[in-house]
């Protein structure tokens, strides 16, 4: 008749612990997955949340940039304006009074196309004084103004009367625009290789018109003309290059700001999915404690009934064969080693932490140790 020494039971507790730890690290390598995967989406998301933050700041910055380089051009167009409407209210001081006499010097000569009675008189001293028309007192004053502003003016029309006044290319487009009904044209536009806005308005025939040029065609109210405008860009697009840097600081500290913030916050997130997903692992190591703590006592629950039946017929046998020596040694090996068991289930009844050691088979839980 075979019979388990101590060593090999504990062999066999061994393996049934070994095979539910199996079990169990299975599930240990699947919550450390998941676990892992939970922090890795963590991050994912912040880096999810900073990529469309810099987006969107990014986006309203280029929105702040177009924003204020139409404000530079809305700012020139309003500056083109105003100065087409001083032109138009000298003019109409001018052509109210049916002209005006200035001293002949070498800056005011005598307008050859003008063609009106008087055009050229003498006061009683001998100063020589000539007429000057609209027209003429508005070249005139374009020429101060570029001098001074760097303003560009010209006074034209697709039938002047001045060949100096033939309109250029743009100038011409705005011209025939005017004859469709348009009452204004601008744009930005290349001068000179510098930058302008340029600006373009009817002048309408009044009645102090028709003087010069109502042998042209013209009624009072025709279109006959226009004046154009150039306003330089350089200082509006200074200011908006000062105010876009502005703009780049603000955005820049709201981009960092974001950003620092973001960072700290799935910081402070993290450290606490940390915690829950630790206490979690603490759960998950108390159930396994718990089941290796019932596999234990399930173990002891099944060994004592048989090893009690053994060292109670080991004393029988003992007794019986007290004098004879024909069984004596292989009852006392076998009372022996059902004592050793019987000291080992006690151990796994007091097994109250979780220790493990290597086998052959693997890792296995150390009785010794975990039931101190």
């Amino acid at each position: 008749m075979a019979t388990f020494r101590g060593e090999e039971i504990e062999i066999l507790v061994n393996l049934h612990c070994f095979f539910f730890m199996k079990v169990h690290g299975n599930r240990v390598e699947k919550n450390e997955m998941k676990k892992k995967s939970r922090l890795r989406l963590l991050w994912y998301y912040a880096i999810g949340v900073i990529a469309v933050w810099s987006l969107f700041t990014g986006l309203s910055l280029l929105w702040h940039h177009k924003t204020t380089h139409a404000n530079a051009l809305d700012a020139a167009r309003i500056e083109a304006k105003e100065t087409f409407l001083n032109h138009v209210i000298y003019r109409s001081w001018n052509a109210g009074h049916g002209g005006l006499y200035a001293r002949i010097t070498k800056k005011t000569q005598t307008n050859p196309y003008l063609d009106v009675p008087e055009r050229d008189i003498q006061t009683p001293s001998g100063v020589k004084l000539t007429k000057i028309n609209p027209a003429f007192m508005t070249r005139q004053v374009n020429e101060m103004a570029f001098e001074k502003f760097g303003y560009i003016g010209h006074i034209t029309s697709l039938n002047p009367i001045r060949p100096e006044n033939k309109p250029d290319a743009w100038e011409t487009f705005a011209l025939k625009k005017f004859e469709q009904g348009k009452d204004e044209v601008s744009s930005l536009e290349m001068i000179n290789t510098e930058e302008y806005m340029r600006l373009m308005r009817p002048l309408i025939t009044e009645k102090g018109c028709l003087k010069c040029h109502a042998k042209q065609g013209y009624k009072e109210g025709d279109i006959r003309g226009g004046i154009s405008v150039a306003v330089p860009m350089k200082p509006h697009f200074a200011i908006k290059k000062v105010n876009f840097k502005s703009l780049v600081l603000i955005y820049c500290s709201l981009w960092l700001t974001g950003l620092i913030g973001t960072f700290f916050f799935f910081l402070i997130l993290n450290r606490q999915v940390q915690k829950r997903l630790n206490v979690e692992e603490e759960l998950r190591h108390h159930e396994k404690l718990e089941g290796v703590i019932e596999m234990a006592r399930a173990v002891c629950h099944e060994l004592n009934q048989p090893l009690q039946t053994i060292l109670g017929n080991s004393e029988i046998i003992l007794l019986e064969d007290k004098g004879r020596q024909i069984h004596s040694n292989r009852v006392k090996l076998i009372k022996e080693q059902a004592e050793r068991m019987g000291e080992m289930t006690r151990k796994l009844i007091k097994i109250a932490s979780y220790e493990i050691k290597d086998m052959p088979q693997g890792k296995v839980i150390d009785i010794e140790k975990s039931s101190h």
